[in-house]
């Protein structure tokens, strides 16, 4: 009888050694999609001081308390300001030229500090930035910001935030560079062997993209591996009126610019100056923080 206690309770711990380790490794899978979404995040600022445009820091306190550090630019009479959501590298601190170039023809600028990014506290996850967005606009109509409205714009990871306050608020206008259907849809493509189950993030843009009452301007590389041009193809069929979609043959995931996006985003803000653009609080009518 004692030997065969020994026998269960050797078996048992060996059971309860393998349950702890799958667990273990469902657990790490279970996060695995996320680590590959933040992970090439910028943890410092290292501003590229070539443009005349001066940024004002504007800090906001977040719901749980962190204080975060975004970048503004304010606009001249008349113009609305862009509001800018980077994507998972976190290049805001990059300054992408086209932006700057914007600011200095008289759009204000605001590039949305994310937690975990640029010298800013805390950890990212899909539910922290919409909060930490939504606090953002909150804050920009507060203190008036943007008088003239504002123009949300997305690159990458980004255009899910830009999508989720676009969709819960009244924009001037929206522009999607590089946009996805969903972040699942983007571990599907480039990470076939990823069980789609363990994907915790949604960004789901395709979801919400309908609730969008705004001229939104979607931008596509044919090249373009990591987001490809089929998924900002899918989004604008979703709402065919209010969107304006525009595929560059020879670009690719992030070079949009030198192939002829310039071009067109000036186009479609210069469209947008033509309509009557109501000094509306950015965020009236916000809905749910969180889907």
């Amino acid at each position: 009888m004692t030997r065969v206690f020994g026998l269960l309770s050797s078996h048992g711990w060996m059971l309860g050694s393998v349950f702890a380790a799958v667990g273990v490794l469902l657990a790490a899978l279970s996060t695995a999609p996320e680590v590959l979404l933040f992970k090439e995040r910028l943890a410092l600022s290292l501003f590229e001081l070539d443009s005349d445009v001066e940024l004002q820091p504007i800090d906001l306190t977040t719901h749980d308390g962190l204080v975060l550090r975004s970048w503004y630019h304010p606009p001249r009479a008349g113009k609305p300001v862009i509001v800018y959501f980077p994507g998972r590298a976190g290049d805001v601190i990059k300054k992408p030229r086209h932006l700057f170039n914007l600011a200095e023809q008289g759009y204000g600028l605001m590039l949305a500090g994310y937690r975990g990014y640029g010298g800013n506290p805390g950890r990212p996850s899909e539910d922290r930035l919409y909060r930490d967005a939504t606090r953002l606009l909150e804050k920009v109509a507060e203190n008036r910001l943007a008088p003239n409205g504002i123009v949300l714009y997305g690159y990458s990871m980004g255009t899910g935030i830009a999508s989720y306050i676009a969709a819960h608020s009244k924009p001037v206008g929206v522009v999607l560079e590089a946009p996805f259907t969903s972040f699942r849809d983007i571990v599907g493509h480039n990470a076939r062997q990823m069980p789609l189950f363990l994907v915790r993030s949604r960004f789901d843009t395709r979801s919400r993209y309908a609730a969008i009452d705004a001229p939104v301007l979607l931008l596509a590389g044919e090249r373009d591996t990591v987001t490809p041009a089929s998924f900002a193809t899918l989004l604008a069929s979703i709402n065919e009126t209010l969107s304006q979609l525009h595929v560059f043959p020879e670009a690719s995931h992030d070079d949009m610019f030198e192939h002829g996006a310039w071009e067109v985003v000036s186009a479609f803000l210069g469209g947008l100056q033509e309509l009557a653009i109501a000094p509306a609080a950015a965020m009236d009518g916000v809905g749910p923080i969180l889907e």
